[in-house]
């Protein structure tokens, strides 16, 4: 931590707990070293849960961010109150047990992730993709809960491409005016970042995305960017 914190970066990498059956006593001692001495140097911490019983484990040891929505079993509501009450910022990540189509191949056949067939090739998946469900429903429990729920992808392909399946996957379980308020200012706040980012005041950074289409109508919109400015300069321009 004190490396990292020397380097000037604010975040740790993913630090992994086993989802199933839940993390050891020995990983969440040793996470909970990682925590005392990220907050003596001021690096955040973020954890890759992926079931509910690492997420909850994570959240009791004052972990402060969640990389992704569980997919090993259903989140409780109550849960997901305890989440929210703790302050712990999540992200998304619904997209990673939901087919790909298009990216790889264009033969209409649905992969994982990294091209190979869906659903069995889906990371130590339980069968038939029931990670998508777990996924999307525990992404909207999170949500109702009052968690604070960013924007998140697992993928490693074209960003446009990897941007437009987490979009088409959110949809399932967001209205668009979630799904714009997920991806600007509650993403701002898991960066930490919102008095810089994620709506347009005053004394914020111009870095703005211009589009081709009203978000509201649809997220397909949100794939058509006419105009970028970083810094309040035109750095795309596509009028």
């Amino acid at each position: 931590m004190r490396r990292i914190a020397g380097l000037g970066i604010k975040f740790t990498g993913e630090i992994a707990l086993t989802p199933k059956p839940g993390p050891s006593a020995q990983e969440l001692e040793t996470l909970k070293a990682v925590l005392d001495e990220a907050k003596k140097v001021g690096v955040l911490v973020q954890v890759h849960a992926v079931s509910p019983q690492a997420m909850m484990a994570a959240v009791d040891a004052g972990v402060p961010l969640l990389v992704h929505t569980p997919h090993f079993g259903w989140l409780s509501f109550e849960n997901a109150k305890r989440v929210a009450a703790a302050g712990v910022k999540q992200l998304s990540t619904i997209g990673f047990g939901v087919p790909v189509f298009g990216v790889f191949a264009d033969d209409n056949k649905p992969r994982f992730r990294d091209g190979m067939p869906w659903p069995e090739s889906i990371l130590d998946g339980d069968g038939r993709g029931e990670e998508a469900g777990y996924k999307a429903v525990n992404a909207r429990t999170s949500w109702d809960a009052g968690v604070i729920y960013g924007y998140g992808t697992d993928t490693n392909y074209d960003p446009k491409a990897g941007l437009e399946h987490e979009l088409k996957s959110l949809n399932l379980m967001f209205s668009m005016q979630d799904i714009v308020k997920l991806m600007g200012p509650n993403s701002a706040a898991y960066i930490q970042m919102s008095d810089q980012l994620g709506t347009l005041d005053p004394g914020k950074l111009a870095d703005l995305v211009l589009l081709d289409g009203n978000p509201l109508d649809g997220y397909w919109n949100m794939l058509k960017t006419k105009v970028v400015l970083k810094g309040g300069v035109v750095v795309v321009d596509k009028r």
